[in-house]
């Protein structure tokens, strides 16, 4: 059956950005702005999914999804010095007017509304319980935090040692979002950090670049994160699904034999790490563990 909906908005996006420049080295910038983000189209989508098997649940969209909204104020400092340099601090803090979650209501067949034809030709009765996911609209939250980023060349180093160079980041980020728990406000919001995002969080990577040869060695780490709140058929309202915290190493290398001719070597996740996806930010329960191992690739390029 074919449905249309309808639902316009409208936005007024100002921005503002400022630098100003202490010294030819020394940059500070300030920026605010209104932003908005659409819904993805999948969420808006006035139909949706049955799953009858297993699992059982019914996802749908919500044609009725106004954008995620938010203003946002941004200040940084960036001292360049030296050549292929820098060194900056930046603060920043965005005051979430509207965000989209995935709200999940668990509860018998028959008592959704839901009409029982969606069950015909099949054993089911309508008194199983069903896992209900739709998006819908939250009052969001702020959320604050800074990042400091470093990069430097070390050619100040003797002899080949020159041809070393760093680069690192890290980032900070403290969040409160009120999520919904009820589609009718039977029961109160609950506040908890913004999903897929990690409180700490940092990035280090040191290359080496000389003469075709090319040597790079990044680590990434992020903390435990959310990734829905509240959870899914969870005991209380105030549980929420996650993933743990990771550390990931790759390498790559390459040597450019000659102008045609490049061999490359490249290990991915050197450490092992696994996903580790729990339940309860209290106990940790394991509901997802995979383990896909280390990856290593060795080719060779050639220009004609």
């Amino acid at each position: 059956m074919l449905q249309t909906k309808v639902h316009e908005y409208s936005d007024v996006l100002p921005s503002l950005n400022l630098v100003a420049e202490f010294t030819p080295d020394l940059l500070v910038r300030f920026a605010a702005a209104k932003v908005m983000t659409r819904p993805a189209l999948g969420q808006v989508t006035p139909g949706g999914t049955t799953s009858l098997v297993g699992n059982l649940g019914v996802a749908t969209g919500n044609p009725f999804l106004e954008p995620t909204r938010a203003n946002t104020y941004d200040l940084a400092a960036e001292w360049y010095f030296d050549e292929g340099s820098l060194f900056s601090v930046a603060l920043f803090y965005k005051d979430i007017n509207t965000f989209v979650q995935t709200l999940v209501e668990s509860m018998p067949f028959n008592q959704s509304g839901y009409p029982m034809e969606l069950l015909a030709n099949t054993s089911l009765n309508g008194t199983e319980v069903f896992a209900f996911s739709h998006p819908e609209n939250t009052e969001g939250g702020p959320l604050k935090g800074f990042e400091i980023n470093y990069q430097q060349p070390f050619r100040f180093l003797p002899g080949a040692w020159s041809n070393l160079g760093v680069l690192l980041n890290y980032t900070f980020v403290d969040s409160e979002i009120d999520y919904i728990t009820s589609a009718t406000g039977a029961t109160p919001p609950v506040t908890n950090d913004l999903i897929n995002l990690s409180q700490n969080a940092w990035n280090a990577t040191l290359y080496y670049e000389a003469g075709g040869f090319s040597v790079r060695s990044s680590a990434s780490y992020r903390d435990q994160y959310l990734t829905l709140v509240p959870a899914t058929n969870a005991p209380t309202i105030q549980d929420a699904e996650g993933t743990n915290e990771t550390l990931n190493v790759d390498f790559s290398a390459s040597y450019a034999l000659n102008d045609h001719l490049t061999i490359s070597l490249e290990g991915l996740n050197l450490t092992d790490e696994v996903n580790d996806q729990f339940i309860d930010t209290t106990t940790n329960r394991v509901v997802v563990y995979t383990h896909t191992g280390r990856q290593v690739f060795l080719g060779a390029r050639y220009k004609f």
